[in-house]
């Protein structure tokens, strides 16, 4: 189960609803050596595993390549025009806060990262087309469920809720990342060997480097959580606290939503933060007025 190839549910599936809409069709952006380099890696790296293959789609969507906090690059497209004319599904993420609280008491908590989560879902036939993308080589199409699709994550969530029915009193998940929580080491033998078995039989794979098994406190969702606390990682507060004073409209709601991630841990939040909030609404222009007040509630 432990694998960095991704595994192929039929548990679920991902279908792209666009209506009557016509075929989008978008060139490739212009790239550097370097980028066409790490492009070619990646699609031969696809093609090997089944994830993409040739396409002579109608559709097509452009390549834009993201760094990982880790190092590593992810491979996603722009499927802005695609997403404009895609069906929404509404199905709900569950709330961070309320996945963490069930995690602080325990005192046993393993985390399972699901390997490349989103390429374990296949997509349906129309599905493929629509999820074409087109390179400096030639256009390939998804035989999986790529990043960057309006409607992912509600079709991942969904396939991760229907794989602990049963086991929430011990397990929780938001998208790819699993976790299991126990108030001993027995019970917690017993509830992770559960869970594996669940992710087993829907024919998933866990990338063993992300996870963190048996341990009293760990990192999850971007928070410490165990023995009883829940605490903000130092990172990330250090990258709030060195941010520059933002005067644009964007650059303010960038911070805002950093800082408000961890607005549990600051005492009446929404009182401070209330004339930069006013600074994004949509009746104001994008060069923005900072006043005094602005900038005493920024600090």
């Amino acid at each position: 189960m432990f694998s960095a190839t991704p595994g192929l549910t039929e548990r679920a599936y991902h279908s792209i609803d666009t209506g009557n809409a016509h075929p989008i069709k978008v060139q490739p952006y212009r790239v550097s050596p370097q980028a066409k380099t790490a492009i070619e890696w990646e699609i031969q790296d696809m093609l090997q595993m089944g994830v993409i293959c040739p396409s002579g789609s109608a559709w097509a969507s452009p390549v834009v390549l993201v760094p990982k906090p880790d190092g590593e690059i992810r491979f996603c497209m722009n499927y802005r025009k695609l997403n404009a004319v895609t069906r929404p599904d509404s199905y709900p993420m569950p709330r961070t806060d309320e996945l963490l609280e069930k995690l602080r008491r325990a005192q046993f908590i393993s985390t399972l990262d699901l390997t490349k989560g989103y390429w374990q879902v296949p997509l349906n036939e129309s599905a493929k087309e629509r999820s074409a993308f087109t390179t400096h080589l030639r256009l390939y199409e998804f035989n999986v469920l790529p990043f960057g699709l309006r409607n992912a994550p509600a079709t991942f969530q969904r396939l991760v809720d229907g794989l602990l029915v049963g086991l929430g009193e011990y397990a929780v998940a938001y998208l790819n990342d699993v976790a299991i929580f126990s108030d001993s080491w027995a019970e917690h033998l017993e509830h992770l060997q559960k869970v594996l078995e669940r992710i087993r039989e829907a024919g998933l794979t866990v990338k063993a480097k992300k996870c963190q098994i048996g341990l009293n406190r760990v990192t999850y969702l971007a928070h410490q959580v165990g023995q009883g606390t829940i605490n903000p990682l130092q990172a990330k507060v250090d990258a709030i606290q060195k941010w520059s004073v933002s005067k644009s409209k964007k650059l303010v709601q960038s911070f805002l939503g950093l800082a408000g991630y961890y607005r549990r841990f600051v005492p009446q939040y929404s009182q401070i933060t209330a004339p930069l909030r006013d600074l994004t609404k949509k009746k104001q222009p994008y060069a923005i007025q900072w006043t005094e007040e602005c900038e005493k509630a920024f600090n």
